[in-house]
């Protein structure tokens, strides 16, 4: 069943009337208190925890017909409501701001930047066309946003409602919307901070390459559980006399060369390849769907890339890097760290036997029957 709304003039009249600001107070009390409980107990996705707040939020205050929020970089192009709740919702699903010299100076953007804006009405005879629709078909007669900020980084958002009653957000303060705004602001910081923590665990701060401890997360789908999955290598890399840069050069010297060694193997790579530094000036890869004859190509072209130039220490300093490799193809059933080991005795041999190589792992041995 649709909404039907009184002519402005009318309906007016009638929220004027009826229209109780203390007992909006105090349900919007409660939708604080209980977004406060959630920031402490709950571990919730960011996005899915405001947004249930917000279908909260216009529950216990119908009046606000729509309540949406945004968030990412403050240089963003295009806004598109992320968390959508109230009888309005289809207007913010369809809602797309653009960033142009008009938008810009809009309310919108002019939030994205961190300021706070005064509630405005809005009616069917706005200049704004989303204005006029939101007016016309969902009866929204005052709008206010608030800015959203992250604590952890530079992100920014928004925090947009629109209410039915002319002048509500006057009448019944601003203070407790602007309260959910940083507690909404609070649940993204959160997020931001969590999500960099987990980066650090799973990542090497000096190249941003995988660290060895993320590949316990990438096993499941390197494994080779029969003969018909697809087939999967493992390289190990090491870099060299890599020892020499660092006894010579410092560590800063060794440092930055380990950024262009992982560079140079990166840009080598598919997008399926797994690029991890497993330790030191040693690196591991995962080529995922690689035939034997394929991965001694890709092993080769690594070990090539490596050598192509001398890498950059400084100034006019530069030094001549090279790598041994070992190839490993896991067989069916073997364990991710069996075949590493096989692959890691291989790069051995290649350092024993001159270095700068690739040499092919020994087959695994197979299990003895029961």
């Amino acid at each position: 069943m649709g909404r039907y709304f009184l002519p402005a003039s009318i309906s007016g009249l009638w929220c004027r009337s009826s229209f109780d600001a203390r007992a909006e107070q105090t349900r919007l009390a409660e939708v604080v208190v209980r977004c406060a409980a959630a920031l402490v107990a709950s571990d919730a996705d960011a996005q899915a925890l405001i947004e249930r707040k917000c279908h909260l939020l216009t529950a216990m205050a119908p009046h606000i017909v729509l309540a949406w929020t945004w968030f990412g970089s403050p240089q963003a192009e295009t806004l598109r409501p992320q968390t959508v709740a109230g009888a309005a919702s289809d207007y913010a699903h369809a809602l797309v701001i653009e960033r142009t010299p008009l938008t810009k100076i809009g309310p919108a953007f002019r939030t994205l930047t961190g300021r706070r804006l005064e509630p405005f009405n809005v009616s069917t005879m706005s200049l704004y066309r989303p204005w006029r629709l939101a007016a016309r078909e969902h009866g929204v007669r005052s709008v206010l946003a608030l800015p959203l900020a992250s604590f952890h980084d530079e992100q920014r958002g928004l925090f947009v409602l629109y209410s039915d009653i002319d002048g509500y957000f006057d009448r019944v303060g601003v203070g407790l919307f602007e309260a959910l705004a940083q507690l909404f602001s609070a649940i993204l910081s959160r997020a931001s901070r969590n999500a960099e923590l987990a980066r650090a665990a799973h990542h090497d701060p000096l190249t941003g390459l995988h660290n060895r401890s993320a590949l316990a997360l990438l096993t499941t789908s390197l494994l080779r559980r029969t003969e018909s999955d697809p087939p999967t290598a493992v390289l190990m890399i090491d870099l060299d006399h890599f020892k020499c840069i660092n006894d010579q050069h410092g560590h800063a010297a060794g440092d930055e060369a380990l950024k262009q060694a992982a560079s140079r193997l990166q840009s080598a790579l598919r997008r399926q390849d797994v690029l991890v530094r497993w330790g030191g000036e040693e690196f591991a890869v995962c080529l995922t769907g690689a035939q034997p004859g394929d991965a001694r190509g890709v092993a080769e072209k690594l070990r090539a890339r490596i050598a192509a130039e001398p890498v950059s220490l400084g100034g006019s300093l530069t030094h001549a890097l090279t790598a041994s490799i070992g190839l490993a193809q896991l067989a069916a059933g073997e364990s991710l760290t069996a075949a590493i080991g096989r692959a890691d005795a291989a790069l051995y041999r290649a350092k024993g036997q001159g270095r700068n190589r690739v040499e092919l792992a020994t087959p695994p041995v197979p299990a003895a029957p029961l």
